[in-house]
């Protein structure tokens, strides 16, 4: 029987999250949702050349996405820009206020008049100055705080999004040549950054100079000279474009790419630091650093010699603004258009409006950078899976095999054909080997099996049903993996033996036990017991702590937890010496003895699959031959040869 899994592609994410977690992913689903009218695609042409650009719909489509994202802190966003107005407002009272003590004259045009007035009232005055500072003061504080917690809030989300969204990819996303584990975790860490860089303070500074240019213009035309005012409102859009082209980030796609790049090799270099050292690799890989290193400086010195020049010429535009405004300003007051309380007046809103556009412009390159970072981000967060996620659960699995005229080439490598028409069935509860020279295709049917990868042609089936009908989640459950290299993660002995289990309603005292269990059946529990920490002794960065024999009975001892239907060991024994391979096989041995569980052998020590059930001999992509050892020995094929070979 089967029983169908509602169609979610979170239900299969690799990363499990149970419990208190769920309600956090739940509103991260609802507030990523696509925006009527674009999809992924519209995002990826943001980060690829075009001959119009970015158009300003993928650009409105991803500012929205991004303030989509922030809905939850929107009490924060409400807080700031009411504090900003206010804070607007006060600066527009003390600008406005020492202007007019400036200004100021009685109706027979004597300022001193005025100015003795305000000596006398100076107490008052500064009272009320005290008194707005301590205001400003408050307003700084809650607007910064609240537009801080917006973009803490929106780099954590962003980052949890993109990694929910790497772990859902198939193994092909992994192997194209930009997605090395460098430059993801590159990403990972910078991106999201990035993108707050159009939220919190960068935001609130741009809201902030936006209401202090509308009041400029508000000054200008109520309480200055409109003629004036109308000037800088035709003159104010040249100086506002060259100032933020001159801040605008021009470094192009190659300019990130390298800088991926070098992040990669670095990355590369330090993870295998001993090898480095032990081959006197140092100077190559610096060397290489270096010529890594070139596009992104050209690009930083070009991207230097550009803005050098457009702020020359911005400043001066700004200047050339200025004086046509004080001659045609001096113009209207020598003709008795306006007074020179009207002049100053509008001085002082071109004063407030240069600010704000200052202020605007130095965050506009920050902004583009953002919208580049958003674009990398979503274009990873929309790419559907070659693997699909959903699909239905079988009830009962006996664990049943069919391979059906299976071809297939890997996506990085499509003129390279790995499996070529390869057709074989595995009865349930029996050991199956494969061997054949390398570059057969044995790992390949391992990847397959686990759905890493979908086949280019044919039909793989479980207990007939076709695997790419079942949910991904439930299918890798149901099978246990020990590969050449175990792969151990940073933590204790006991975390990584801990991880073959799926069960989360076990409680610590039973996880524990269960893991010493499993440690005692592949011959682990002797060792682990001998460190002085015993379980809890870290492995080091990908078990560096722990010798090849270790951490491949500790990887054992994690399939065993799991206890899955289908056992896959790819080579598990190759790369040990004689005396860890007899400790490790005995603990493969005990294991392959349980009765009721499928496995497959990969093998290159045919000496270790002798006893297989039936060996299936790889050759050219297919099965050359199928059989038992004595029935292929008799045969005298290339499985005879083999044998032959080794002895």
């Amino acid at each position: 029987m089967v029983e169908l899994q509602s169609g979610n592609a979170g239900d299969d994410d690799p990363v499990d999250v149970e419990g208190p977690v769920a309600p956090k992913k739940q509103v991260q689903a609802a507030i990523i949702k696509q925006i009527p009218g674009l999809d992924g695609a519209a995002v990826a042409a943001t980060t690829t050349p075009s001959d119009d650009g970015e158009t300003a719909e993928v650009e409105q489509y991803i500012v929205r996405r991004i303030f989509e994202l922030s809905k939850p802190e929107r009490t924060y966003f409400i807080a700031g820009i009411s504090l900003i107005v206010s804070q607007v407002i006060s600066s527009m009272t003390k600008y406005y206020t020492l202007f007019v003590a400036a200004t100021a004259h009685d109706g027979e045009g004597n300022p001193q008049h005025y100015l003795d007035e305000m000596y006398t009232n100076v107490s008052r005055i500064s009272i009320g100055f005290g008194a707005v500072s301590v205001f400003m003061g408050i307003v700084w504080f809650v607007q910064i705080y609240s537009f801080r917690i917006i973009a803490e809030q929106l780099t954590a989300r962003l980052r949890s999004l993109h990694f929910e969204a790497m772990c859902r990819q198939d193994m092909g996303f992994f192997d194209q040549p930009g997605h090395s584990t460098g430059a993801l975790t590159a990403d990972l860490s910078t991106q999201a950054t990035k993108v707050v860089m159009m939220a919190g303070e960068n935001q609130s500074r741009i809201l902030q100079s936006v209401f202090m240019v509308l009041a400029a213009f508000v000054i200008g035309f109520v309480w200055g000279s409109w003629q004036l005012t109308l000037i800088l409102m035709v003159l104010f859009p040249l100086l506002l474009l060259g100032m933020i082209h001159g801040h605008s980030s021009m470094r192009g796609e190659a300019f990130a790419d390298n800088l991926a790049e070098s992040g990669a090799l670095a990355t590369e270099v330090i993870s295998n630091a001993r090898t480095v050292a032990a081959f006197g690799l140092e100077e190559s890989f610096l060397a290489k650093y270096d010529h890594v290193l070139d596009t992104p400086l050209k690009e930083g010195t070009r991207e230097a010699k550009a803005n050098g020049l457009i702020n020359a010429i911005t400043t001066l535009a700004g200047y050339s603004m200025n004086g046509i405004v004080f001659y045609y300003g001096g113009y209207l007051v020598h003709h008795g258009a306006i007074d020179f309380t009207q002049l100053i007046r509008s001085l002082m809103a071109i004063m407030m409006a240069s600010i704000g556009v200052g202020e605007t412009a130095g965050f506009i390159g920050d902004t583009t950078a953002a919208k580049h970072a958003a674009a990398s981000i979503f274009k990873v967060v929309d790419r559907k899976p070659a693997v699909a996620a959903d699909g239905a659960k079988l009830m009962d699995l006996s664990g049943d095999i069919q391979f059906q005229d299976v071809s297939f080439h890997y996506p990085t490598r499509p003129n390279v054909v790995v499996l070529q028409r390869c057709s074989f069935s595995i009865q349930p509860g029996t050991t199956v080997a494969f061997c054949g020279p390398s570059g057969g295709g044995k790992s390949t049917i391992v990847a397959l099996l686990e759905r890493f990868y979908n086949p280019t042609a044919g039909k793989i089936t479980l207990d007939g049903h076709d695997i790419a009908t079942l949910q991904v989640r439930w299918l890798r459950n149901q099978i246990g993996l020990v590969g050449q290299e175990p792969v151990l993660f940073s933590g204790s002995i006991a975390d990584n033996i801990a991880h073959g289990i799926a069960d989360s309603r076990w409680t610590n005292e039973e996880v524990q036990t269960r893991v010493q269990a499993a440690a005692r059946k592949a011959n682990a529990h002797a060792f682990i017991t001998q460190f002085p920490q015993g379980y809890a002794t870290p492995v080091g960065t990908k078990g560096s702590q722990l010798s090849g024999g270790q951490k491949q009975r500790i990887a054992i001892a994690r399939a065993i937890l799991k206890d899955p239907t289908i056992l896959l060991l790819d080579e598990a024994t190759s790369a040990l010496d004689v005396e860890s391979e007899k400790v490790v096989q005995d603990a493969l041995d005990s294991l392959l003895a349980e009765k009721g569980r499928t496995t497959i052998v990969i093998a290159h020590r045919l000496s270790t699959i002798r006893n297989a059930d039936k060996i299936c001999v790889m050759s050219g992509g297919a099965v050359a031959e199928q059989g038992t050892h004595d029935e292929l020995v008799a045969r005298g094929g290339i499985y005879s040869t083999l044998i032959s070979s080794t002895e």
